[in-house]
């Protein structure tokens, strides 16, 4: 069935908080936060184009993804430009928005608080860059995160629902073209930070959880090409993740285990070689998003 109007449908947010609380935060005190969950269990956000809904993860999600397949905290790995005003256009900002939300959330998760104090000040300045920086007051969102800066649990519940309130943000105003653009930066933020610990301690999960999260790249490239009329500069964007995708697909772990097949239990390692051909270009493509 056919949409008539593009609208963008958020499942589970403030779901993705309360079930960290146990796994990523591994925390038995009280929170100061009240966490009610919704009774959803779906943690995808859904981008509904005239045609056909595109699937994408949050920043969030994907960090939580990587975290219980035992991802752990290295120092240097997340951005280190903070510096928003050498963003000028609209793509440049979208994008590093994204990549300050992975690492707001990759520190949050990893107890690393003072530091995702800083991706929160720079999420709010490239959101202002944007005209929708008033998110970051809906609920006092700002002021919460900061006041439970020592309460994981309770900055976990605020980035979801601080997500929550952006993604309705875009819907209402009708910008959901910054939403596949700001998923972008945070995907690829997400595996460079993945690919760069899996490297140094070579874990078979998140090895097989790098494969699963490349999955997705198609669905993001859709989303992009869905709302490329709105901006010319989204053609570039979608240039860029193409070739990260057709290097993906060419892998022969890849091209040996295709998607569809019946062991759907079997969980698709790469080699370390297919490993460093996706980090070597994933890491370049992050390069060229943070210089701007």
């Amino acid at each position: 069935m056919l949409l008539k109007k593009k609208s963008l449908v958020v499942k589970g947010a403030l779901f993705i908080a309360a079930s960290l609380f146990m796994v990523a935060c591994g925390s038995d005190t009280a929170t100061e936060e009240t966490v009610i969950p919704p009774t959803e269990d779906s943690v995808s956000v859904e981008v509904e184009t005239e045609e056909v809904t595109y699937s994408l993860p949050s920043p969030l999600q994907i960090a939580s993804i990587f975290k219980k397949s035992g991802l752990k905290y290295k120092t240097g790995v997340t951005s280190d430009l903070k510096d928003p005003a050498k963003y000028t256009s609209n793509l440049t900002k979208a994008i590093n928005l994204g990549v300050y939300s992975a690492d707001l959330s990759y520190t949050v998760l990893n107890k690393q608080n003072q530091e995702a104090m800083t991706y929160m000040k720079l999420s709010r300045q490239l959101a202002d860059n944007l005209g929708m920086g008033t998110v970051f007051d809906q609920g006092n969102l700002s002021k919460r995160f900061e006041k439970n800066l020592s309460n994981e649990d309770s900055l976990a519940y605020i980035i979801a629902e601080l997500q929550m309130v952006t993604d309705m943000y875009l819907d209402e105003n009708d910008q959901q073209q910054i939403t596949s653009i700001v998923f972008s930066g945070a995907w690829i933020e997400s595996m460079y930070i993945g690919s760069k610990v899996y490297v140094k301690g070579k874990d078979k999960e998140l090895n097989s959880k790098l494969a699963e999260q490349m999955t997705i790249l198609g669905s993001i490239i859709n989303a992009l090409k869905a709302e490329e009329k709105k901006d010319p500069a989204i053609s570039g964007l979608i240039a860029d993740l193409v070739v990260i995708k057709d290097i993906y697909d060419a892998l022969p772990s890849v091209k040996n285990n295709p998607e569809g097949e019946e062991d759907t239990e079997k969980e698709l390692t790469l080699t370390d070689d297919e490993v460093s051909q996706l980090t070597t270009k994933i890491e370049a493509l992050r390069v060229k998003f943070i210089n701007g």
